[in-house]
């Protein structure tokens, strides 16, 4: 367990095992605590980095810089820090969203990367889920990541699966209390990513796995999808029984996806 001052601010990371690098990079509202279940697994063949985003969990919750743009370059300052060159990465829903901006970004620094029930910038008619995401951002610009809030988000359809395991269940909820709501208390303005992430996708060149819960809403698999038909060296693996976070629904069969994926696509990559 450590710090790294990246941009002024200090980001909480954990670093196990050895070998090439596998960064993770968890999603919106939750830390670094989602990927404990891989942790150990991953770290038997690679160097684990596991990492909480400015404004979540451990990390310091600066008043601004919340954009995809501005995580993506912190995330790549992170790893130039660390000294890590040609990183793995696993992008969990927002995380995923990071991790595509940083594989158009920052193409050289990249080995393969694993988007998992991801988002993409720009695709599709996001109307009805953006709605949702204000009417969540109103409740916490009134009265900040309270009980209301928890409550609510702990019965939303992204975290059906893990309300029924109660050590699931408990993580959830205390990743979601730690947050510090800082994002959407940020009054910045931040340009849209212009071209878009949809319409940028496939510049990716490395090797990439796209994983989707069985169980996830149509918004992820429909994602799953464009990004299957548009990267051009991909593989896709549904992880059954799981939703919107298949690490802590199925962790078993999604260790086996990853480290079959990783085994066979980091080799090649760094050729």
């Amino acid at each position: 367990m450590a710090y790294a001052e990246v941009e002024g601010v200090r980001l909480y990371y954990e670093m196990a095992g050895g070998g090439h690098p596998v960064v993770f990079v968890h999603g919106h509202g939750l830390d670094s605590r989602m990927w404990h279940g891989q942790i150990d697994r991953v770290a038997r063949s690679y160097t684990v980095v596991c990492y909480d985003l400015r404004g979540h969990g451990r990390s310091e919750a600066p008043p601004t810089g919340y954009s995809l743009a501005h995580y993506a370059q912190e995330l790549h300052d992170l790893v130039g820090h660390l000294g890590l060159r040609r990183v793995s990465l696993v992008g969990l829903s927002m995380g995923g969203n990071i991790a595509i901006e940083y594989a158009l970004n920052h193409p050289d620094s990249l080995a393969t990367v694993v988007l998992v029930d991801t988002g993409l910038a720009g695709y599709g008619n996001e109307s009805q889920f953006n709605a949702l995401m204000a009417k969540r951002r109103g409740l916490v610009q009134r009265e900040g990541v309270g009980e209301k809030f928890v409550r609510a988000t702990m019965m939303s359809l992204s975290l059906k699966g893990v309300r029924w395991e109660p050590d699931t269940r408990a993580l959830v909820k205390a990743m979601v209390r730690g947050w510090s709501g800082a994002a959407w208390l940020d009054t910045a303005v931040y340009p849209p990513l212009e071209p878009t992430q949809a319409e940028r996708v496939h510049q990716i060149a490395a090797p990439a796995l796209v994983m989707v819960g069985e169980r996830d809403g149509k918004r992820f698999h429909s994602i799953a999808e464009v990004l299957t038909r548009r990267i051009a060296v991909v593989r896709k693996a549904v992880i059954p029984g799981a939703g919107h976070l298949p690490p802590l629904e199925n962790p078993e069969a999604f260790n086996d996806v990853l480290i079959d994926f990783l085994g066979g696509a980091v080799g090649k990559a760094l050729v």
